[in-house]
């Protein structure tokens, strides 16, 4: 083999080596870049502390409900913004939790906000009228459940009778009544009102209660409430209620009427 064969060969490996080396930096420039862009820092909006569903997005706008947060552009979540001014004509759509970032998907118009977002569908808010005894005013608060007892009246043959049953079950009130003045409180008149949500028909039951019954307003608790077993309050079932069986029996079998006439 001559001496120029022999450099030939020498040199043709070398050059491919060299090739491979400048190949391989330039994938490790453009990897590092890659990953250097996406691991960039950006700033977006997180909530610094929790915001109600219905919150007005004027109010987490000035009312220090945002903070600006740097987090890696991985990070992001779509949607995300770097400023409040997007959220002025906007109410919050749901509940956001500390520490969340900030989206316009969050949050939904203005009509959908306030009252509106506390009911949906087959719901209605409905304004009841009532007295402060009736409606609990003074004690009771937006946001509390309450149940609708109702009494009616009617006949029997020659009997004028009396029925009471719980005839609503869990209602939302959204604005409660405020609470009376002394001076102005008189049973039976109606003074006061509250705004409560119901089904549709619910609302239908609650319209005839007001027109044909005597009912009242019964506060539910908020640590686990329970319901008993659904039942209704006569005459007899009143007389018997806690009777031996017996007594409670012979009770029930009464044929008078809760109403006399007098």
């Amino acid at each position: 083999m001559t001496t120029k064969s022999r450099m030939r060969n020498l040199v043709l490996p070398l050059g491919l080596a060299a090739l491979a080396a400048v190949l391989v930096g330039a994938y490790i420039i453009s990897y590092r870049k890659s990953v250097t862009n996406g691991a960039g820092l950006v700033k977006v909006l997180v909530a610094s502390r929790d915001i109600a569903s219905g919150t007005d997005g004027s109010d987490v706008a000035a009312g220090g409900y945002l903070q600006t947060q740097t987090i890696p552009r991985r990070a992001i979540v779509p949607g995300s913004i770097t400023s409040a001014g997007a959220l002025t004509s906007l109410v919050s759509a749901g509940p956001i939790y500390k520490g969340e970032q900030i989206t316009l998907r969050q949050f939904g118009p203005i009509s959908q906000g306030g009252v509106f977002a506390r009911f949906s569908g087959k719901q209605r808010v409905v304004v009841v009228p009532g007295d402060p005894y009736q409606l609990l005013a003074g004690t009771l608060s937006d946001g509390d459940h309450i149940d609708i007892i109702a009494t009616a009246k009617y006949h029997f043959g020659q009997l004028n009778r009396s029925t009471s049953k719980v005839v609503l079950r869990n209602l939302l009130v959204v604005k409660a009544p405020d609470a009376p003045k002394a001076a102005t409180v008189t049973a039976g008149i109606p003074s006061t009102s509250a705004s409560i949500v119901m089904t549709d028909d619910q609302a239908q039951t609650m319209a005839w209660a007001l027109k044909n019954t005597a009912w009242l307003a019964a506060l539910r608790p908020t640590k686990t409430p329970r319901n008993s077993a659904t039942s209704i309050e006569t005459l007899e079932s009143f007389l018997g209620r806690g009777l031996p069986n017996a007594w409670g029996q012979l009770a029930g079998g009464f044929q008078g009427s809760a109403d006399d006439g007098h």
